[in-house]
């Protein structure tokens, strides 16, 4: 396991955030432990450590990624850390200076599996010239994904939640698992759009917020159909 310093690298006084973006510390002072909860695929795991561990910047995103890695089996490298929308990239970074507080609730992605293999250099594909990159502003980026997941996600999903009943269990746990990280893929594409500006920041929240609620109903039709 790595080791990691708990104030995020430096060793003044952590920084100052601006509120809480997912728990909140202040709740039943006298509860007997800090938990997370931690979402993987299907499976939901509740993390907890001694009270206050969160608040006093003991924990960070390095020691959160290598204990869910550890339960999931999944390598640390492959391993996507995902809260309120905010992809935790910076595994120096202690949770409460991010705002993650207890009873946070984290999206966890990734898996062993093998990407699938690009076509050889002997396809007919591969004889074709790449099409032309065009270059997308924040705003047009943030709707080219909405667009995507609405046109081709969203149907899909509504397919799993009207389900017939007609897969197995193992099956439609297939199912579910494949269309859910790949909404989480979507999300993924939102948190690397970079801006300054709070209009197109706060739609890309909104654009967030509506898959999550997506991705929210999957997991929901999942339990219900067990």
């Amino acid at each position: 396991m790595r080791r990691f310093l708990g104030l995020g690298g430096g060793g003044g006084p952590p920084p100052v955030y601006a509120g809480p973006i997912s728990g909140d510390n202040s709740v039943d002072p006298y509860r007997p432990e800090d938990v997370l909860t931690v979402k993987h695929g299907a499976n939901e795991y509740l993390f907890k450590y001694p009270t206050n561990t969160i608040a006093t910047h003991a924990l960070n995103v390095g020691h959160l990624r290598d204990k869910v890695a550890e339960i999931t089996s999944v390598d640390v490298k492959r391993l996507s850390l995902i809260c309120a929308g905010r992809q935790l990239k910076d595994d120096n970074v202690t949770l409460q200076t991010l705002g993650i507080e207890h009873g946070a609730k984290i999206l966890a992605v990734g898996t062993n599996s093998a990407p699938p293999s690009r076509p050889g250099p002997n396809t007919a594909a591969a004889t074709l010239p790449p099409p032309p990159k065009v270059k997308l502003g924040p705003s047009e980026k943030i709707e080219a994904v909405r667009d995507h997941v609405v046109a081709t996600l969203f149907p899909l999903v509504d397919d799993f939640i009207a389900g017939d009943g007609a897969e197995s269990p193992e099956k439609r746990a297939d199912i579910h698992r494949r269309l859910g990280e790949t909404i989480m893929g979507e999300l993924l594409k939102l948190d690397g759009v970079e801006t300054e500006d709070p209009k197109i920041r706060a739609r890309r929240k909104e654009v967030v917020r509506e898959i999550q609620g997506a991705l929210d109903a999957l997991d929901k039709a999942l339990r219900e159909s067990a």
